[in-house]
């Protein structure tokens, strides 16, 4: 993965500038590759560069929970950007403007105790038991405010560390939960979860007690707490029961193992059987941080299903072409990456959610005070761990941009039109470089369409089939994401019954919508 910008890509930088009755401020927001044309007609598909059939199955599949990312870490970096700037970055997350996420993940603060990273040290409400201190973290419950107001369906409250009260070694970072602990610890939550309802008017839906416990992260380079495969039964039964006496309309995710392979499916039935476990579990929550094969997510979805419970894939970031690390990749070659991902954990996994790490990073891997430009290129000394990324010196040296990446684009074409509620449907493809997701709510379809061949490959005529008796009406929109295009709107395909032709570029994402009977 070298240099990955070339020069056939469009005009790199785009500033626009958002002028309100309200600022006078200027917001630059920055994409990579922008053009948007709106060609809304049908247009003839000539059969150039070869064919690609995808078929619509009949079968049903899970019903999607939705699509989200966290807040975790940027909040308090950004809560200092301009008013005009932090509005703007919450309409590109929360309103169809942007991603339009439907989950958003708070990361409920630790106190930062023995935590290295300044930005990484999260407070806690938390003061003792039975008392908080509603005004602490007031970045945090800034952005979770404003997720809930712009109506994200699912407000979710993660753990990576208990505040030190309740750790080995009374750090935020590098002990493990006191089993002695476990009571108190699961009526903090708790408590927590009421008071944000009652004293700050925000309802959390789900909250998750651990995060990637098999780690209680001793570099200390973030918050991180490990949780033993013995405690966790106990946990989200002291947690069910808390939560019932406190706050009863939230539900608990776990275990949010780092690792698929080697963690989730041996850790998980060590404790799921724990008596009332499984009684009060909603979601098996997990990460991917092993990339793991298509025989490793068939096995996790084989084994949750006699669980009877759905799945959701809570983080994800930061691959490096062959497994986690640095490097900073904003282009298409990356939002490709992601799109496969997406598909695998839903098509394959059977997952019901997708989540990503961070929504806003500053791991740019890059000075934007000596290199203005340099957000654009791949460096292996950033992180692919954000959706979007800022200046982490942005409130004391003025560049207060939002810089785009494809991944954030890529994700859009996947979160802002599948919906909560959206019934997943099997698909076939003779193309191993070309997959789709076909959802289904009401009479409306979603088809999402990743072809991964190579760009020099020219485009395929795709032809897409949907099952017999149904019949294609109206197609209601087509956008792309690729080298040059960001979702930008694209022909509408060609239809006859049951069948959707159209002609399909190498390396992208293009999202279709149609109203089928």
């Amino acid at each position: 993965m070298t240099s990955r910008l070339a020069a056939k890509f469009w005009p790199l930088l785009l500033a626009v500038a958002i002028l309100s009755s309200a600022f006078a401020t200027a917001i630059s927001v920055v994409d990579l590759g922008v053009q948007n044309p709106r060609a809304t007609t049908a247009v003839f598909v000539p059969r150039v560069g070869g064919s690609v059939s995808l078929e619509v199955g009949l079968r049903k599949e899970q019903r999607i929970a939705g699509f989200g990312a966290s807040g975790a870490w940027w909040s308090g970096l950004l809560y200092r950007f301009k008013p005009d700037v932090q509005k703007k970055l919450g309409e590109l997350l929360f309103t169809a403007h942007g991603l339009d996420l439907s989950q958003f993940r708070f990361n409920i603060g630790g106190g930062g105790v023995g935590v290295k990273v300044p930005f990484k040290r999260l407070a806690t409400m938390y003061v003792g038991p039975g008392r908080f201190d509603w005004n602490r973290d007031a970045a945090g419950v800034y952005y979770l405010r404003m997720a809930q107001r712009y109506g994200v369906r699912d407000l979710i409250g993660f753990v990576n560390s208990a505040p030190p009260a309740f750790t080995t070694n009374h750090q935020s970072c590098a002990g493990s939960l006191m089993e002695s602990e476990i009571v108190p610890y699961a009526d903090y939550l708790a408590q927590l979860v009421a008071g944000l309802r009652s004293h700050l008017g925000i309802k959390l839906s789900y909250v998750s007690p651990m995060n990637e416990p098999a780690n209680a992260f001793p570099s200390c380079k973030q918050e991180g707490m490990a949780v033993p495969v013995a405690l966790r039964g106990p946990l989200v039964v002291a947690l069910g029961r808390a939560l019932a006496r406190y706050a009863p309309w939230c539900r608990i995710i776990a275990d949010e193992s780092s690792q698929i392979g080697p963690l989730l499916l041996h850790q998980l039935p060590k404790w799921i059987h724990y008596p009332g476990a499984l009684h009060y579990l909603s979601v098996v929550a997990h990460h991917a941080y092993d990339f793991p094969p298509a025989s490793v997510l068939r096995e996790m979805r084989s084994y949750i299903a006699t669980l009877h419970r759905p799945s959701w894939m809570t983080e994800i970031c930061c691959y490096q072409g062959a497994h986690f690390g640095y490097q900073y990749d904003p282009t298409i070659s990356s939002g490709l990456w992601l799109a496969s991902t997406i598909y695998k954990d839903i098509a394959i996994g059977g997952d019901s959610a997708f989540q990503w790490w961070l929504a806003a990073s500053p791991d740019l891997g890059c000075n934007t005070d000596i290199q203005p430009n340099c957000w654009r290129h791949f460096n292996y000394l950033g992180r692919n761990d954000g959706l979007l990324y800022f200046d982490i010196n942005g409130a004391r040296n003025g560049n207060q941009a939002l810089y785009l990446t494809k991944r954030f684009w890529v994700m859009a074409n996947f979160s802002r039109f599948i919906r909560p509620g959206a019934v997943n449907y099997a698909t076939l493809s003779d193309s191993r470089s070309v997959r789709a997701l076909a959802v289904r709510r009401g009479h409306i379809w979603t088809v999402v369409v990743i072809n991964q061949r190579p760009s020099g490959d020219g485009p395929l005529t795709l032809q897409l089939d949907f099952p017999p008796g149904y019949d294609v009406v109206r197609s209601l929109g087509a956008w792309r994401t690729s080298a040059t295009l960001n979702l930008s709107e694209v022909s509408l395909p060609q239809l006859s019954g049951a069948t959707v032709v159209t002609s399909l570029p190498s390396a992208s994402v293009t999202t279709y919508q149609f109203q089928v009977r």
